[in-house]
């Protein structure tokens, strides 16, 4: 047996003797430091990331879609829609579209009730939404996301579907000054509907709560109902939204109408992405920055927990060591025992913190995702990332472990065994 191999069986021994010698309690508190600095190099980091991406996939299912089609900057409406929608009928991968058409509006509750004309009534500002009610399901699943009374049907002429965010509420700010709130409107209630200068009462019908602060804020009608609000008599729209078969097909779909309306300057193809506000995509990348900070930090906690405990012991086991040195063992022999019984610690608690973590916590979010204001947050944790922060904590466990080590076995044996 050669002096490396001698050196870690020995040291493998000392470890394992000294593991089994220390008191449980000590053993298990450092275990949990290590599970807790493991959860925060992950948990934090997954959950912000989750809830990033609870946004922009939010962002995608209810309101882009796989492909969405805009006017450009130079219009306000998509001009030729009907053109338009025939080469959307013809794309190979095509699962449905919906038209929408949009427009600033304020909604007014209590002008029934006013005695003065100058009497202030409770009012939000909104997004008017005109659309096809079936055909906006079959894209988007809206009638899925109706928290309070029910989806309409392309019948309902006056009636409407209002976001959560304009109601006080669901505020998550019900006391803010600056953003106007419906107080006491609800399901049932008749409400003015204001573009420009043309205003009409309608009904209440649902509430919708999708999570993502643009549906939110919208108020849903018929499409007739809303061109005739805007006083437009063309059947041109302001949004198209298109569902894919295939999504792994997106990039071919866009090429597609790209190559059949390129000479058409007046409208913009993106894919979800690509259609994603900036602020949205600024969130992802500044949640991801912050996960990492936490990390990194969790990853300093723990080296320094390690270290300390290994430096501890090593101290007052000082005269043990200064014996074991004494009857010949190799300070080698001693610094790998202590690298072991750091690697011990750091594997144990990464091993429980991950069971806990994909067996219980991701499942449960994942059923059970938490409802905030801006977005349904989930863990964002693959295993990937589990063994990559793993073995990043463990290489640093180590590292702790074998300088404490190495700073007392270094010490002359005489001094280490008469306490000097």
């Amino acid at each position: 047996m050669n002096k490396a191999n001698a050196s870690f069986s020995v040291g493998r021994f000392l470890a394992i003797r000294e593991l089994k010698r220390s008191n449980p309690w000590t053993t298990l508190l450092i275990i949990f430091v290590m599970s807790l600095t493991f959860l925060n190099m992950v948990l934090i980091g997954g959950l912000l990331l989750g809830l990033a991406q609870g946004m922009i996939g939010s962002f995608k299912q209810y309101y882009s879609s796989d492909l969405f089609i805009t006017p450009s900057s130079e219009k306000s409406i998509i001009e030729q829609t009907h053109d338009i929608t025939s080469v959307i009928e013809s794309i190979p991968n095509l699962e449905s579209y919906t038209l929408r058409t949009t427009a600033p509006t304020r909604v007014e509750y209590g002008h029934r009730t006013r005695t003065e004309v100058n009497d202030v009534v409770e009012n939000s500002q909104a997004t008017l939404t005109g659309i096809h009610f079936a055909q906006e399901d079959k894209v988007t699943n809206l009638s899925k996301k109706v928290i309070e009374g029910e989806y309409l049907s392309d019948s309902d002429f006056s009636a409407v579907l209002v976001g959560k965010n304009l109601f006080e509420k669901y505020s998550n700010r019900p006391d803010s000054s600056t953003e106007q709130k419906l107080k006491n409107a609800q399901v049932g209630s008749v409400v003015n509907i204001i573009v420009g200068n043309t205003r009409k009462e309608f009904v209440i019908k649902g509430i919708v709560g999708t999570g993502n602060n643009t549906i939110d804020s919208r108020i849903y009608m018929g499409a007739a109902a809303a061109r005739e609000m805007k006083n437009q008599e063309s059947l041109d729209v302001n949004e198209i939204a298109i569902k894919l078969k295939s999504s792994n097909l997106i990039d071919e779909s866009k090429s597609y109408l790209l190559n059949i309306l390129g000479n058409n300057q007046d409208v913009v193809i993106q894919i979800a992405d690509e259609a994603v506000p900036g602020s949205s995509a600024d969130i992802t990348k500044t949640f991801k920055l912050l996960g990492n900070l936490v990390g990194v930090i969790a990853l300093i906690v723990g080296a320094i927990t390690i270290f300390i405990v290994i430096f501890v012991n090593a101290i007052t086991r000082r005269k043990y060591i200064g014996i074991l040195k004494g009857i010949g063992i190799s300070s080698e022999a001693i610094e790998i025992s202590y690298v072991i019984q750091s690697l011990f610690y750091a594997l144990s608690g990464v091993l429980l913190a991950s069971i806990f973590l994909m067996g219980f916590l991701k499942p449960y979010l994942d059923i059970h995702p938490l409802v905030l204001p801006i977005a349904e947050g989930r863990l964002a944790v693959t295993t990937e990332d589990i063994f990559t922060r793993g073995v990043i904590l463990i290489i640093t466990s180590l590292i702790s472990g074998f300088i404490p080590a190495r700073l007392v076995t270094r010490q002359n044996t005489l001094d280490s065994i008469l306490g000097k």
